[in-house]
C-alpha cells in the first residue's frame, strides 16, 4: 500500500496553485486631464448681500477695524475618477487587471462682484483684475496636480504590477473593490496636498499691498465708496 505523509499535502497543493498564471495584457492607460470652465461673472448680488458670505480670505488689515468685501472668486476643484478593468478566468481561477484610469481635476470659476461697484468702470476692472490672479492660481495648481497624481498612480500601481491574480474565481468582486480603493486612496492624499497647498496661494494672494492697490487704482470713486460704505460700517 502507498501511503501520503498528510503533512506533506498542503505543500503540493500550493505548489500545484503556483504553476497557474494569468495572460499578459496590454499596459494600463492612465490619463488625468485638467478642465477649466470659462470665467462666469456674477455682478447681481448687492453690496449688502455680498457680506454675509463666508470665504477663505484671512483679512489682512488691523484687528480694530471693519472690512468691507468688494468681491470674490467662488469656485471649486473636484476630482473625478473612472476606472475601467479587464478581466479573464476559467471555471476556477480568476486574473484582472487595471484596463484605464481616467483622473479629471475640474475647476467652474465663477467671479462675484457687488453691483454698485460693477456699475462703476473703473473700479469693475480693478476687482476683476484681482479676482483674475485668484483664477490663475487655481489653474496653475490644477495643472500642477495633473502631473503629480498621473505620476503617483504610475508608481504606486506599477509596484504592484497593475494586476491582480491568479486567485479563486469567486473572489473576483472582492479584488475589483480592493483595486478600486487603492486608487482611491492614493488619490485621496494627493487631493488633500492639492487643498492645502492652494489655500497657501490663495492667501498669499490677498495682501495688505494688494487691496491697497486696488483701490488707489480709483481715486475718483473713494468720496462714492465712503457713501456707500457708511451703511455697513458701524
Amino acid at each position: 500500500m502507498l501511503l501520503i505523509d498528510p503533512l506533506i499535502l498542503p505543500s503540493m497543493l500550493v505548489l500545484v496553485q503556483s504553476t497557474a498564471q494569468c495572460p499578459k495584457h496590454e499596459p494600463t492607460k492612465i490619463n488625468v486631464i485638467p478642465l477649466t470652465e470659462e470665467v462666469k461673472y456674477n455682478y447681481r448680488e448687492s453690496l449688502k448681500r455680498i457680506q454675509q458670505y463666508s470665504t477663505d480670505t484671512v483679512d489682512p488689515y488691523g484687528f480694530h477695524g471693519q472690512t468691507v468685501t468688494q468681491g470674490f472668486m467662488k469656485g471649486q476643484i473636484e476630482l473625478r475618477q473612472k476606472i475601467r478593468f479587464a478581466q479573464s478566468s476559467n471555471s476556477a481561477i480568476g486574473c484582472v487587471w487595471y484596463d484605464t484610469i481616467t483622473i479629471e481635476l475640474h475647476i467652474d470659476p465663477e467671479i462675484v462682484i457687488a453691483r454698485e461697484l460693477h456699475q462703476d468702470q473703473c473700479m469693475r476692472k480693478a476687482i476683476i483684475g484681482h479676482e483674475l490672479k485668484h483664477v490663475r492660481v487655481d489653474r496653475e495648481v490644477v495643472n500642477k496636480y495633473a502631473k503629480t497624481m498621473g505620476q503617483k498612480l504610475l508608481t504606486e500601481l506599477q509596484s504592484r504590477g497593475f494586476s491582480a491574480g491568479p486567485f479563486r474565481k469567486e473572489r473576483m468582486q472582492e479584488v475589483i473593490q480592493k483595486m478600486q480603493r487603492t486608487v482611491h486612496q492614493i488619490l485621496e492624499l494627493e487631493y488633500k496636498k492639492l487643498g492645502i497647498e492652494r489655500q497657501e496661494r490663495q492667501r498669499q494672494v490677498d495682501t495688505l499691498d494688494e487691496y491697497q492697490s486696488v483701490d488707489a487704482q480709483c481715486p475718483a470713486f473713494q468720496e462714492k465708496k465712503q457713501q456707500l460704505y457708511s451703511t455697513l460700517l458701524k
